[in-house]
């Protein structure tokens, strides 16, 4: 099959392919799902957004919060973005240029990710996401960008 519309397709396909590999780990087998979550972010988030940018709305924070947008908690003290397009132009900057950490538990399992966006050589914003938050948020945003709401 070929790809009709390639972003839509593409974040389709990446999600499919997200949930085997999670699929595949439950049941024990070797597979590496948080690799993949962050593999996907690439096809649920920066491709999307780089095509998206102009359509994504600006719909403030806490309404996305009302709406069950899990929302990163920002550290230090940097400003909350103040909307979803924001949000999205943060995180999709994070995944693009590797602004990212992964944290691990007492266990040494990976718990989370820390991201950061810079301009230029300045932070501006770094917040910090639970795997399961983080699959959520790419979770509304493809909802969005698919148009299944």
């Amino acid at each position: 099959m070929d790809y009709e519309n390639v972003v839509k397709d593409f974040a389709k396909r990446t999600k499919h392919n997200l949930r085997l590999i999670q699929e595949h780990h439950k049941k024990g087998n070797e597979a590496y799902e948080v690799t993949q979550l962050i593999n996907s972010c690439l096809g649920l988030l920066v491709l999307p957004q780089q095509n998206f940018i102009r359509s994504i709305p600006e719909t403030p924070i806490d309404k996305l919060i009302d709406d069950g947008w899990i929302i990163p908690t920002v550290d230090g003290n940097y400003p909350q973005v103040k909307d979803l397009n924001e949000l999205m132009r943060y995180m999709r900057n994070a995944i693009a240029h590797c602004n990212i950490e992964f944290i691990s538990d007492s266990e040494d399992k990976l718990k989370s990710i820390k991201i950061w966006n810079k301009n230029g050589k300045k932070t501006t914003w770094i917040a910090t996401l639970g795997l399961k938050e983080l699959e959520s948020l790419l979770d509304n945003f493809i909802k969005l960008i698919l148009e299944e709401k």
